[in-house]
């Protein structure tokens, strides 16, 4: 689900995640849409991360999303095929992955959940870390001016499926509520000092692999110019 805005994800190698995920149903895409908009602006985070009982009520929800993933235990059959496997979405989450319009307030930051590009929505089964639950402490990101919304910033909008994305962020984060681009700055600003999380921690939050803590901390950088000062080039992550 998403708008049609200029990007350069066409030049960029495809890139993939451990799962590919669908909603199964219009119904559950426009319920996880209309649930996340509504906690976008109430929280004034561009990135909800939600779980599915908060978005569909309790229950094993197998005919509201499907995801396909590579068996991790056994990842090739006996004949040299690939062995696929279904991931359920007990744990799973709703990540909402959304931008400001053009004509959402300058200053004050969107009223409302019309005053949001949606760029991504997805059905994602748990992983190893969840951004809903982790403690900030566990990722090294308990500082002054962080919270929640930075691990959803990380693992959202710089995570596998929105990161080649950014460019359509970078067009109006000027217009996102003040306090949040308070949070992503002292955030981003935190990760490029501090360096609090390993290239394997930065996989296991957003899917996106770094061969070293060295390019790893240059795309922090690099991310902080982009959005922050005016750096013209949209960072491009690794695949």
């Amino acid at each position: 689900m998403s708008d049609s805005t200029p990007t350069n994800r066409a030049e960029l190698p495809h890139r993939v995640g451990p799962w590919a995920t669908r909603f199964d149903s219009d119904v559950a895409l426009v319920t996880a849409d209309d649930v996340a908009r509504e906690y976008a602006v109430k929280q004034h985070d561009l990135n909800p991360i939600l779980p599915f009982t908060q978005v569909y009520g309790p229950g094993l929800h197998t005919d509201t999303a499907t995801a396909i993933g590579i068996s991790p235990q056994s990842p090739v059959n006996e004949d040299g095929s690939t062995n696929y496997t279904r991931g359920d979405f007990m744990g799973g989450l709703v990540y909402g992955v959304y931008r400001p319009t053009d004509d959402a307030p300058a200053g004050t930051g969107p009223e409302a959940g019309d005053q949001l590009w949606n760029t991504t929505l997805y059905p994602y089964p748990a992983g190893r870390v969840d951004p809903v639950s982790v403690p900030l402490v566990a990722l090294g990101l308990e500082v002054p001016g962080v919270d929640r919304r930075f691990v959803n910033f990380c693992a959202g909008a710089l995570g596998c499926e929105a990161v080649d994305d950014l460019a359509m962020l970078g067009e109006t984060f000027d217009r996102a509520w003040p306090d949040y681009r308070d949070c992503i700055g002292a955030g981003l600003r935190h990760l490029m000092q501090a360096r609090p999380l390993s290239p394997e921690s930065w996989y296991h939050l957003t899917y996106v692999p770094f061969d070293s803590a060295d390019q790893l901390a240059l795309y922090h950088v690099q991310v902080y110019a982009y959005l922050f000062e005016g750096f013209e080039a949209m960072p491009v992550a690794p695949s």
